[in-house]
């Protein structure tokens, strides 16, 4: 398996692999594979820091096609195309991979870091569904993390991808510039109502969780912080972000600023 020195791969149900980047100083960066009868699936595309694509043709002789959960910079570098999707948001990234401070393997050049603007093939919308060969996936526009957000639900073994919007033992971010709180709470809901379904929860940021009930508990909570339930939050440092607002609960926190509430 092409690891290079850099990625971690666990296949915690058959034909379901998490690829791991990073894993220091409290991050991680996940990307996912899927293996069907016809073909592969590859869910987000890490931080470009290694040949993500080079991991996954060691692992499959598949066709992969390739589904963004979002657009966010640390989902996306390893994704290529041949127009101009995006701005270039290398600069931030670089800054960001350097506040981490992840140990980056000696052959990478961190000035060089580059996100090449890409383009894709189709888009999916709320209500669609894929087969690979096998294995069905369906489609939920979840805005709350990132207004472009979505999830997917992988029929047969009960796999859910939420990108970053459910991180369970972890923080739930809505100080970004694309955070919604009037929109978490819905997408949660959208997701718990499919909670019977779901076997395990994966996200960018955290290993694969199995009690799908957090699913609910994390919409009430988002409900109540929008209602006023839980004022006055606790101001924390967020770092990169400056002061953000906490809320605690029992299996995550969230971090949330103003823009956020509108």
């Amino acid at each position: 398996m092409e690891t290079q020195g850099w990625f971690s791969v666990q296949e915690f149900v058959p034909g379901t692999f998490q690829v791991t980047e990073g894993e220091e100083n409290g991050f991680r960066f996940q990307s996912f594979l899927f293996l069907g009868e016809r073909k592969a699936l590859a869910v987000d595309g890490g931080l470009g820091v290694a040949n993500l694509r080079k991991l996954y043709e060691s692992i499959t002789d598949l066709p992969i096609d390739f589904i963004l959960t979002h657009t966010h910079w640390d989902h996306l570098v390893n994704s290529r195309g041949k127009g101009l999707l995006a701005e270039d948001r290398a600069a931030p990234a670089r800054a960001m991979l350097k506040r981490i401070g992840l140990p980056l393997p000696e052959a990478f050049d961190l000035d060089a870091y580059e996100i090449r603007p890409c383009t894709f093939g189709w888009t999916l919308d709320e209500g669609d569904s894929f087969d690979i060969g096998g294995r069905r996936f369906r489609v939920f526009e979840t805005p709350g993390h990132s207004h472009d957000s979505i999830s997917l639900l992988d029929e047969k073994e009960g796999v859910l991808v939420t990108g970053d919007l459910v991180k369970p033992h972890h923080i739930l971010f809505l100080q970004l510039p694309t955070s919604s709180l009037s929109d978490y709470g819905p997408s949660l809901r959208k997701l718990e109502a499919v909670a019977g379904e779901v076997k395990w929860i994966c996200s960018g940021h955290t290993a694969p969780f199995d009690d799908p009930s957090i699913l609910g508990e994390m919409a009430g909570f988002m409900e109540e912080i929008e209602a006023g339930g839980h004022e006055p939050p606790k101001k924390v440092d967020g770092d990169y972000w400056g002061i953000v607002d906490e809320y605690r609960a029992e299996r995550f926190k969230v971090w949330i600023q103003d823009h956020a509430r509108r």
